[in-house]
């Protein structure tokens, strides 16, 4: 690791940096942080960068009758985790319904999801089965903020419950009512249609906020699953602004990968979560090694290196709380996965407050046809420089290379501070990761001085660290050979001594 001091470009670039559109800082979650999902809770509680976990249960374990719910098991699950000093979130999911709907609503014995009740597929638009779900969910929030741990509760995860938990989607050849079986004494009910589907999505996200909010976080889905595109009931939620508010997503992943993906990515995500508006929380589509659930498509970076990403992604989209699959976590002991878990615990959640923010950065990266360029936080890199997009490049054991950026033999590229970080920023540490291959120095430009650093050959990814004194809002980097680039980040140090 190279060691030098380092200073910033002068105050004049501060100002410059201040006509940028004002906003206003809103203050960390007090939830921030990494959550732990599929997870054994021996192994989430024995890993200190983990805020929390998750209480699922299932429709059929709470309601066993008709006429009686039991939630011994959301208690339990609630008092372990606080016991353990974790906050959570909660949810109820249908993977299991209660058998009696199966007695009063018209149903497929066929499961049009994988995910779903062994038993069939539940006409979920009938009056009887919305009925029923509104009055779990009722049941279900007046448990919660009745628990003595309701206080550790993050928020709730808003779970339709139609077709299993997310699903909701019938075929076209699935629609007509004729094609179901209706109970005795049941009626059936009409064709599906994608206008009943928005009319239960409306009626159970009301359910949630009418139950939940303002008292306990409602995390609403962000996309129609399937179809992926913006869910626009939840979005005139959350244009209103009123009760305790954000959205959830369950198919994070390292890069938009589809035009819908990159709409929702857009809409929502930039819009409300990176804004601040709202508190986000993100959860991996699978692990690194597309396990659970298993993925048809190969991944095309090395496990370590989507975990990564991912998590650079999440961050760059501005998601406070951003969970974890159990078995990445058993990876915690490695040290690519140990290190990026641990950057990303670290900034979490403060990507709407600069000036407490733990630092900024830029991951350089061109990426791929969808919501393109570098991922941020709190750093952008200015236009000018032309740089050549690298992918899968370095060596495989490291978690840096599945994007780079490579800046040509002698060419400037500069990076701009969010001005309020900027304008609080006493001291700091600067750290570029670079990829040291070839011969020659780059050199870092502030206030009129020049600091190098030697590129050895060594042809591993590895981080320049120069301590900042009197910092401003401006930094450049030339190089007299072709320089490959990774991050550009700024931490923040105490002035403390």
């Amino acid at each position: 690791m190279i060691m030098t001091r380092f200073y910033f470009y002068s105050a004049a670039f501060l100002t410059l940096a201040c006509v940028q559109a004002a906003r206003s800082e809103v203050a960390p979650d007090p939830n921030r942080g990494l959550y732990a999902v599929w997870a054994d809770p021996a192994v989430a509680n024995g890993l200190p960068f983990i805020k929390g976990r998750q209480v699922v249960l299932q429709w059929a374990s709470v309601q066993p009758a008709e006429d009686r719910y039991d939630f011994t098991d959301l208690h339990r699950q609630l008092a372990e985790i606080a016991d353990a000093g974790r906050v959570a979130t909660v949810q109820l999911n249908a993977n299991a319904v209660p058998a009696f709907l199966y007695e009063k609503t018209p149903y497929k014995k066929e499961q049009l999801a994988k995910s779903q009740d062994k038993r069939g597929t539940l006409q979920y638009w009938h009056p009887y089965y919305v009925e029923a779900y509104t009055n779990a969910i009722a049941a279900f929030a007046r448990e919660v903020k009745a628990d003595p741990h309701h206080s550790s509760v993050a928020g709730v995860r808003l779970s339709y419950d139609a077709i299993g938990t997310e699903f909701m989607i019938v075929p076209q050849a699935d629609r007509d009512p004729k094609g179901w079986i209706t109970p005795a004494g049941a009626t059936s009910g009409p064709a599906w249609t994608e206008e009943i589907a928005a009319s239960y999505r409306r009626t159970i996200l009301e359910a949630y906020l009418r139950s939940f909010s303002p008292d306990i976080r409602v995390l609403m889905r962000t996309h129609v699953a399937l179809y992926n595109h913006p869910d626009q009931e939840s979005l005139r939620v959350a244009e209103t602004g009123t009760g305790k508010l954000g959205f959830l997503y369950t198919a994070a992943d390292m890069e938009a990968k589809t035009p819908a993906q990159e709409e929702v990515f857009q809409t929502v995500f930039l819009r409300y979560c990176r804004t601040g508006k709202l508190v986000c929380y993100a959860e991996q589509v699978s692990d690194s090694e597309a396990r659970r659930p298993p993925l048809k498509d190969k991944r095309w970076s090395t496990p370590a290196q989507w975990n990564y990403w991912r998590l650079l992604a999440d961050l760059n989209l501005g998601f406070s709380l951003i969970a974890n699959h159990g078995l990445d976590l058993e990876k915690a002991g490695q040290p690519e996965y140990k290190a990026a878990f641990e950057f990303a615990a670290r900034y979490a959640g403060y990507h709407a407050s600069p000036s407490v923010a733990p630092g900024a950065w830029v991951a350089l990266r061109e990426g791929s046809r969808y919501l393109k360029g570098d991922y941020t936080f709190l750093m952008r890199r200015l236009p000018g420089a032309e740089m050549k997009a690298e992918e899968k490049i370095g060596p495989d054991d490291q978690r840096f290379g599945a994007w780079a950026m490579t800046l040509p033999k002698g060419a400037e590229v500069k990076f701009e501070l969010d001005p309020e970080f900027a304008r609080g920023l006493k001291k700091a540490a600067v750290r570029v990761v670079y990829l040291d291959r070839g011969a020659g120095t780059f050199t870092v430009h502030a206030a009129g001085r020049e600091f190098p650093a030697k590129l050895t050959g060594s042809g591993r990814w590895k981080t320049a660290e120069f301590d900042a004194n009197q910092p401003g809002a401006k930094l450049a980097i030339t190089t007299d050979t072709e320089l490959t680039l990774h991050m550009v980040e700024v931490v923040r140090k105490s002035d403390k001594k």
